[in-house]
């Protein structure tokens, strides 16, 4: 899990901004274009690179510096790792410390800073600070496009040209490939968290045929996934990760805009599939500008079976100033933060819609 993360100069992060994540859910709240997704995936790629399954024993300095240059490129589908500095105030780099911890990583042992270099492309990662332990546990992403109807398509590219898709869908593809297995859903919160993304969905999905995912509703003849509404589709992802293991206890989830498509009726739901991830012990990081969502997070973290979940929300509004970048407000409730002008907009546009003068209609 990630606990700690400070960057100075990254991308529209100029000044010095740092994030205390907790291991249960962190919820970041911004309009579009606030920085939201950027702060998610240098989460991953940090998150990924981590790792311990996907380093070699005893690298050097500069393989594990080319190991990261290659997590982040991959992480916001880059070419160039310069682009990643903010030009706010023409920094010739930027600098990211991270914190993290695992089972057999216990915080403080797994500590890393590197700087990017805007100037030199060649030699564009200097670390300067090692891990002494890495992780055992892994990260996946869930990004606001949806994977799965694409998935054979993903899966043939991806083998063939993996620079052609952004790391986290590809590690997704790849997660989503492993065959089901009852180990990953041994637990009961995990098995409420699956019950309720059926009750969503009405059904179980399944991997038919050349790859393509299907939809088992009853006694129905499976359902193609292209034929099934948009917003089912990314939280049967969720459901397809965990039934095969993907997905455990200890492992971190980063969600990007999970409402997306979806009818507000569902968000309960999809509500209660969050909080019953981080009752399983995994930390959930998601990204949202939903109101509705933010409320019914809110209301959910308030019962008494979800009083022991660790909440962080994070509030991202654009500053006037460009110098200034995106300023970040947190604490553990919405109202430790900021509104962002988004869900100011959709408070005051439900202000008016009240404010209305209501006609009856009379039927003759």
């Amino acid at each position: 899990m990630i606990r700690k993360l400070t960057v100075t100069g990254v991308t529209i992060f100029p000044q010095e901004t740092s994030f205390d994540f907790v291991p249960g859910i962190n919820v970041i709240v911004g309009g579009n274009d606030s920085g939201k997704s950027h702060l998610m995936r240098l989460c991953y790629a940090l998150c990924r690179w981590c790792e311990k399954s996907l380093r070699r024993e005893f690298p050097e300095i500069w393989a594990e510096e080319e190991r990261l240059r290659r997590h982040l490129l991959r992480a916001f589908n880059t070419q160039e790792l310069g682009s990643l500095v903010s030009r706010s105030l023409s920094l010739p780099h930027s600098v990211v410390r991270a914190s993290f911890s695992g089972s057999k990583a216990p915080l403080g042992s797994a500590e890393l800073a590197f700087e990017i270099r805007s100037d030199d492309e060649q030699d564009s990662i200097g670390i300067t600070s090692m891990p002494q332990r890495f992780l055992q546990e892994r990260a996946l992403f869930i990004p606001s496009r949806e994977v799965l109807t694409l998935y054979p398509c993903y899966v043939q590219v991806g083998k063939r040209y993996p620079d052609l898709l952004d790391g986290a869908s590809w590690d997704l593809c790849r997660a989503l490939e492993a065959e089901p297995t009852r180990e990953g859903i041994e637990s009961a919160p995990l098995r409420r968290v699956r019950r309720l993304v059926e009750a969503l969905l009405q059904g179980e999905l399944s991997r038919g045929n050349g790859s393509r995912f299907m939809l088992h509703r009853g006694k129905e003849k499976p359902m193609e996934l292209s034929l099934v509404a948009e917003g089912f589709k990314r939280p049967g992802t969720l459901a397809l990760l965990l039934s095969n293991g993907s997905l455990r206890p200890g492992d971190t989830l980063i969600w990007d805009e999970p409402e997306m498509n979806l009818n507000a009726a569902h968000l309960p739901l999809l509500c209660g599939m969050m909080l019953g991830l981080c009752e399983a012990g995994l930390q959930v990081i998601l990204s949202t500008h939903s109101l509705f969502l933010l409320r019914e997070l809110v209301i959910q973290l308030n019962r008494s079976d979800t009083a022991n979940v660790p909440r962080r929300f994070f509030g991202f509004h654009a500053s006037p100033d460009p110098l200034l970048g995106v300023q970040v407000s947190s604490g553990e409730s919405p109202d430790d933060i900021e509104p962002p002008e988004s869900l100011e907009a959709e408070m005051e546009q439900a202000d008016r819609y009240l404010r209305m003068p209501r006609h009856k209609t009379h039927v003759h």
